[in-house]
């Protein structure tokens, strides 16, 4: 923990946003992928090698002045940061936001700190990334302007991010996401790398049995109705619905695809825009 507050305060001390006329914190470069869309590189210091984050900027945004509603949504396993912006009609409707959206790499890692693997420590990882892009896009600070949301194995970070930081997020929105996992019975690849293979300590990286600190999140999930995963969010739903925690569900035909995460991407940024734009 004094090694995330460390990091996460260094980023901190660099001092107000920086817009594009001023010098970028030492280590980070900029590079432009088209209109409105910019890539951040920078060193990790969690991880211990350069990685990157796509920020794409709303029509009308400013480095300067009033700060920006963001969400920060993490692309599943064997996908990059740039899944969404490589995809037409994705890139389109990313584009056609209203606030900000961070796309961080997140390689196979999951977005957790692996118990079995020090190098693999990837929720520290997407706190240097939610920090610095704090630093270098003009972001509101305020919990009910930033979202957090991904697609399968980001959806199940997007939810550790919300349980590891309550104060940070007022919103959460997935699309096929892995929530109930890792398990005995998840029908769904283990990544060893993270987890482990010993089942006795599975249940403490599982997402869905801390599921009630979610209440108090604006919480959307869209399930692939014949996907991997659908048992695992029909169960978290249930675990919601029980608590009386409100949430919305959309169904969609399909299994665990990127068709699905196409046709849901929709449905979330339209749900986060209710959520986290300022009232008129």
């Amino acid at each position: 923990m004094l090694r995330l507050f460390v990091l996460v305060s260094s980023f901190a001390l660099l001092g107000p946003t920086i817009n594009a006329a001023e010098k970028l914190p030492k280590g980070v470069t900029a590079t432009s992928m088209g209109e409105r869309i910019q890539r951040y590189d920078f060193h990790s210091a969690a991880l211990n090698k350069k990685m990157a984050f796509v920020v794409v900027e709303p029509q009308g945004y400013r480095p300067k002045g009033k700060a920006w509603p963001v969400l920060f949504f993490l692309h599943g396993l064997g996908r990059k940061e740039t899944t969404l912006i490589d995809d037409a009609p994705s890139r389109a409707r990313l584009l056609a936001q209203p606030y900000v959206i961070v796309l961080p790499r997140g390689e196979n890692g999951w977005y957790f700190d692996s118990p079995v693997d020090p190098a693999r420590h990837y929720a520290q990882y997407l706190d240097e990334v939610i920090a610095l892009a704090g630093r270098v896009v003009n972001l509101s600070t305020e919990r009910a302007q930033r979202a957090v949301g991904g697609w399968s194995a980001g959806g199940f970070g997007s939810v550790w991010a919300c349980l590891r930081h309550p104060d940070q997020f007022s919103t959460l929105a997935t699309i096929i996401a892995v929530v109930d996992f890792p398990g005995a019975e998840s029908r769904f690849p283990l990544t060893p790398a993270t987890f482990g293979t010993d089942p006795a300590r599975w249940r403490d990286f599982n997402p869905l049995n801390r599921a009630t600190e979610l209440r108090g999140l604006n919480i959307q999930l869209v399930i692939g109705e014949k996907a991997s995963d659908a048992v695992m969010n029909e169960r978290l739903s249930a675990v919601l619905a029980a608590a009386k925690i409100p949430h919305e569900v959309k169904r969609l035909p399909g299994g665990h695809t990127f068709p699905v995460v196409q046709a849901g991407l929709g449905p979330v940024l339209d749900f986060v825009r209710q959520h986290i734009m300022p009232a008129e």
